[in-house]
């Protein structure tokens, strides 16, 4: 390990420790310090003074020097060597009570305002009950603030210092296990309205289970991630399934006027997870080919590479290609092989989507003419299948509930319909013959 190293290793390790293990880690680093120089000063005062003290006295005059109190009777010396020696010992109590503040009390202090703050809450009923605080979860939360009239909340947040941020900012917060059934006690998920789950899906199916064995009767809405989950989220007890990969994919598919008769556009699509996925499958039924980039070699796959590398790009057709979708897993790769695109095709309809809100500005000035966010379709997604009320905002993308809601269902022109969400299952691109049903969730383009 370098020496430049040390400090940081040895701050990762302290960071790890626990506020007793410190506090024992701090006496005796103080012991062997107080041990070792009260040995020192009795010898150097014998050897070099020529005068003998007891060990006490020795003691006494190192805690006085460490604590920077005095020295009482010993004062002056006349050696060099012991001068110097009190004053490594007065350094030395300095650097001591350094090491104490960021060690201990500040540790110590940050975990009482923590445990004093957020071990407790109020009971709480007809509320909902929110597993974590993630993105989606964010936008959800800025639909149930913006109604008139209150939906009181609490989120089990496991990270004590997120939970301190979210309290700060006014949430109603619980710092616990949303996989603990003592911790859903707590936060009253017995009496809930409803409990919402938005993490990966292995954490879904533990948190749905854990719900359902404290609270039988809660309806549970979850999003899936991966299709092939689907069975794993019903078994735990989930009643509504939130898909918003499948929906954005759709979506990126439907807003390119492929389903009108155009499919001999030359369409390139980077990425072939979920959403990629979907908008490939979205313009196969309509009679288009599409060019499809991916990392790795998979069933429809055309091109494996790196979508943000020129190369690839140019292996795809990018510079001759009439749309391109970008569906990547990070956004600094999606603003990256926009700008590309861009320089590589001046006139070629771009459509983006991205995991979080910070990057839709820096993906319209890559060059995007279309961009969904993900954690938006997410939240009002979920705040239409949890609240029996319009929801409200949105861009390009409009969700309503079918029961009284501000929109007419029925005015919602077929062409510009990309889903319907209900309980458990999404149908995409439904035909002229689907029938709503109260309670439905419609997904449609802004005209």
């Amino acid at each position: 390990m370098k020496l430049s190293q040390w400090p940081l290793k040895m701050t990762s390790r302290l960071r790890k420790l626990s506020i007793g293990q410190r506090i024992a880690l701090y006496v005796v680093i103080v012991a062997v310090i107080v041990s070792v120089y009260t040995a020192a000063y009795w010898y150097g005062m014998a050897a070099y003074e020529d005068r003998n003290l007891s060990l006490g006295g020795a003691l006494q005059t190192v805690v006085q020097s460490l604590t920077t109190t005095g020295y009482g009777q010993d004062a002056p010396w006349e050696t060099a060597i012991m001068n110097l020696f009190t004053i490594v010992m007065q350094f030395t109590g300095i650097l001591l009570l350094f090491l104490l503040l960021p060690l201990i009390i500040v540790p110590w202090f940050r975990e009482l305002i923590q445990q004093r703050r957020f071990d407790e809450i109020e009971p709480l009923e007809d509320h909902i009950v929110i597993s974590g605080h993630t993105p989606h979860v964010h936008a959800f939360l800025t639909q149930i603030e913006s109604h008139d009239h209150p939906h009181p909340y609490v989120i089990i947040e496991p990270d004590a210092d997120r939970a301190a941020t979210l309290h700060d900012l006014g949430h109603t917060v619980y710092h616990g296990d949303p996989e603990s059934e003592s911790d859903l006690r707590n936060a009253s998920v017995e009496s809930a309205q409803a409990a919402i789950v938005a993490g990966n899906d292995q954490m879904t199916v533990n948190v749905a289970l854990a719900i359902r064995d404290v609270a039988p009767t809660v309806p549970i809405t979850a999003t899936l991630a991966d299709e092939m989950h689907r069975p794993y989220l019903r078994s735990a007890g989930v009643d509504r399934i939130v898909q918003p990969q499948r929906v954005i994919g759709q979506s990126l598919a439907t807003r390119y006027p492929i389903p009108t008769g155009k499919t001999s556009d030359r369409i390139v699509i980077l990425g072939h997870g979920t959403v990629g996925e979907t908008v490939r499958s979205a313009l196969d039924t309509w009679g288009s080919d599409p060019t499809v980039v991916d990392t790795d070699e998979g069933d429809h796959v055309d091109i494996v590479g790196d979508a943000t590398e020129k190369d690839t790009l140019l292996d795809a057709g990018v510079e001759n290609s009439d749309a391109v979708i970008v569906s990547l897993p990070e956004d600094r790769q999606a603003v990256y092989s926009t700008l590309l695109i861009r320089d590589l095709n001046a006139t070629a309809e771009i459509f983006v989507r991205v995991a979080e809100s910070d990057a839709l500005s820096r993906v319209d000035r890559a060059g995007a003419d279309y961009v969904l966010e993900l954690p938006d379709i997410t939240g009002r997604m979920l705040a239409a299948t949890v609240l029996a009320e319009p929801i409200h905002g949105g861009e390009n993308v409009l969700i309503t509930r079918v029961n009284g809601s501000e929109v007419d269902p029925c005015s919602v022109e077929p062409t510009r319909v990309i889903g319907i969400a209900r309980e458990d299952e999404l149908y995409l691109d439904p035909d002229s013959e689907f029938e709503l049903r109260e309670g439905d969730i419609l997904i449609y383009h802004e005209k």
